[in-house]
């Protein structure tokens, strides 16, 4: 109970922070009620359960695709059409992919997921100390809006593993596995346009919206500098599956 005579003499008591809300209420809450989830997030920032919730789905994930894939029909036509990869050298390639892929998947989903996080909660927190509303937001504060959107991502792991579970998936790549992109319905020539068209999944454009929203109710961020951020993580991320589509 604070002492009522501190008020006499200009000191203000102090109101303590909500609890930060737990990793249920995050899943549940990016949802049914984003908006009310990350007003709360901005009071008290949590980003830890969420990053680890999607760090090991994503290794589940991976070991589960991993055990399933057929790793020659994967990669053999990607390997015949690079005109400096010779006929004799595919075989011994392809052998030692069997070998590797699946310990570089699960590195891959333990260290990338952290270090992409990493790097959107340092844009988030640089492009917050010249376009917020009022504060400047806290690093912890960034942290929260770059780990917490992407929680709307986890019924879709959860679907490709079970797909991965229940049949067969030949050579296909997690992102060709699920029926909620565009690329998954659309057929065209282009290796790249199919991989943009990929990319366009019903759960990435709702990570999408919910990052914007993040910004705004987490960082407080301006319109302008939500927006920035948004397109900035948008571009870098098609651009390198566009690029690296062979």
């Amino acid at each position: 109970m604070s002492d009522p005579t501190s008020s006499l003499y200009g000191e203000q008591p102090q109101v303590p922070k909500p609890p930060a809300p737990g990793l249920l209420d995050q899943i549940v809450g990016v949802f049914t009620s984003p908006s009310e989830l990350f007003e709360r997030l901005n009071l008290s920032p949590s980003w830890g359960w969420a990053l680890g919730a999607l760090t090991t789905a994503g290794v589940i994930l991976t070991v589960i695709w991993g055990l399933k894939v057929d790793v020659d029909d994967m990669l053999r036509p990607i390997l015949e059409r690079n005109p400096q990869i010779q006929s004799a050298q595919i075989d011994t390639i392809i052998d030692m992919q069997k070998k590797f892929i699946l310990p570089f998947g699960v590195l891959g989903a333990l260290f990338g997921t952290v270090i992409v996080v990493l790097i959107l909660a340092l844009l988030y927190w640089l492009v917050g100390k010249g376009m917020s509303e009022g504060e400047k937001p806290s690093y912890l504060q960034a942290l929260s809006a770059a780990t917490v959107p992407g929680l709307v991502r986890l019924p879709y792991m959860l679907l490709i593993a079970l797909i991965c579970l229940v049949r067969p998936i030949g050579g296909l790549t997690p992102e060709k596995i699920a029926p909620t992109s565009l690329g998954y319905f659309i057929q065209v020539s282009s290796l790249k346009l199919h991989a943009l068209l990929y990319s366009l999944d019903l759960f990435y454009v709702a990570e999408v919206v919910l990052t914007y929203l993040a910004l705004r109710k987490i960082t407080r961020l301006k319109t302008g500098g939500a927006i920035l951020c948004v397109a900035v993580s948008v571009v870098v991320a098609l651009g390198f599956r566009v690029l690296g589509a062979r």
